[in-house]
């Protein structure tokens, strides 16, 4: 496949393989049968997704990224998202990063993981929907365009939408929600607000959280949070003070996936990587009594505690737990304490199918705090919290009528009575 094509050659060409290779794009989404979005399973795989935003920089490039995809499968993510793919207008892309084979490496392997692949395209450039051709002849299961109007996500949906299988498209939230009740809108927008907030306090990131749930709740779209990305400073080194900077990270990672939107986690996020990392490290030691970077991979596997295990431990919640997965979030007010809290309701909550609920310390002391009232006034039934994850090390069930959280401390715990 050649690295670069004129507007003309790109358009001609794209148009020739769609004809010509249909049937090898069908064949990658195929590759794995009862793969849901494969075409076999009519469960829409995206709404409650896990996106890993990779940037080929990040890991020395496509070929990096095609080597370590089982690391990207650990993290618990449902696509990876290619990003920075594109130099220019001409370019498909940019030989710093790799080649077209790179690429199709990366969806030969990732059929294998059962991890879709997503593309990052400039809304911003000429004939989106000849580069929309161009991919879907590689097998992609779907597009991010940033920037793009409506009319350009429509079109990117309609040619996305031409071969079998669930292909999506994700728009930015202020151009998608309006146009996300019909077929021509995007399936997924990016909505940024409650996790870049200029600072993690609640006060800030709960009218947001709030606004992303009447999103949700109408059917306007599907929220996608995130945090982190190409042109954002790290969330790390954005929220970080210096002292709880693991534990403020662990709390921004829950805010992304213990809502009923999705999650987009951006490359090295997941390692608590700050602007001053250019790529993730998979290097281990290599002499008796030498110990790997503290954000490395090799070090984040070997403890227990690590962010990266704690991202894992969200991704098998938010994937196993059906009140995760689908139940409506009401989130409470306790701006006045430094306190983010949540609830997720099943629409039939019983002992065998309980409310979940999300409580956040966003501050840098320890806070104790009542939920008693806010659950009656919500007409939910429960003395206590049953523990279903934690940040710190704390153990035992939490009353609601008085729960300590230390600095900046996730729990998550199941509603007893």
């Amino acid at each position: 496949m050649p690295k670069s094509f004129s507007r003309c050659q790109l358009r001609v060409s794209a148009l020739s393989l769609v004809l010509s290779f249909a049937a090898f794009a069908q064949a990658q989404m195929l590759a794995r049968p009862g793969w849901a979005g494969s075409g076999m399973n009519a469960a829409p795989w995206w709404k409650h997704a896990v996106i890993y935003r990779a940037d080929p920089r990040s890991f020395g490039g496509l070929h990096g990224i095609a080597e370590h995809l089982d690391y990207i499968h650990s993290v618990g993510v449902d696509a990876v998202l290619l990003t920075s793919l594109s130099g220019d207008a001409k370019l498909a892309i940019d030989q710093g990063s790799g080649t077209m084979e790179d690429f199709d490496e990366i969806v030969r392997r990732a059929s294998q993981e059962s991890i879709r692949v997503l593309v990052e395209l400039d809304g911003t450039q000429p004939d989106l929907a000849a580069k929309t051709r161009l991919w879907l002849v590689h097998g992609v299961a779907g597009f991010y365009v940033p920037g793009a109007n409506v009319d350009q996500l429509a079109e990117v949906r309609k040619t996305a939408g031409s071969l079998g299988g669930q292909r999506i498209v994700i728009g930015d939230a202020d151009v998608g929600g309006a146009q996300s009740r019909n077929s021509a809108g995007p399936q997924l927008v990016a909505d940024p607000k409650p996790g870049t907030q200029e600072k993690l306090t609640a006060s800030l990131i709960r009218p947001a959280l709030e606004a992303t749930e009447q999103m949700a709740e109408e059917g306007r779209a599907v929220p996608l949070l995130l945090s982190d990305g190409p042109k954002l400073k790290p969330s790390m080194s954005r929220y970080g003070d210096g002292t709880h900077n693991l534990e403020i990270a662990k709390s921004v990672a829950a805010l992304l996936m213990t809502t009923r939107a999705g999650a987009m986690v951006y490359s090295g996020q997941e390692l608590g990587l700050d602007e001053a990392a250019k790529e993730i490290s998979f290097a281990t030691p290599q002499k008796k009594g030498e110990q790997p970077a503290a954000t490395s991979v090799a070090a984040e596997n070997a403890s227990q505690t690590s962010l990266l295990n704690w991202y894992r431990q969200l991704s098998a919640l938010s994937h196993s737990n059906r009140t995760m997965i689908s139940a409506a979030t009401t989130v409470l007010n306790h701006d006045d304490q430094k306190v983010l809290a949540w609830v997720r309701r099943p629409a039939a909550a019983s002992l065998g199918n309980p409310p979940i609920v999300v409580v956040e310390n966003l501050s840098s002391q320890p806070v104790t705090v009542s939920l008693k009232a806010d659950m009656q006034n919500l007409h939910l039934r429960g003395s206590f919290l049953r523990t279903v994850l934690r940040s710190d090390s704390g153990m035992g069930a939490m009353h609601l009528d008085g729960m300590t959280l230390g600095p900046y401390a996730v729990i998550i715990g199941e509603l007893r009575y």
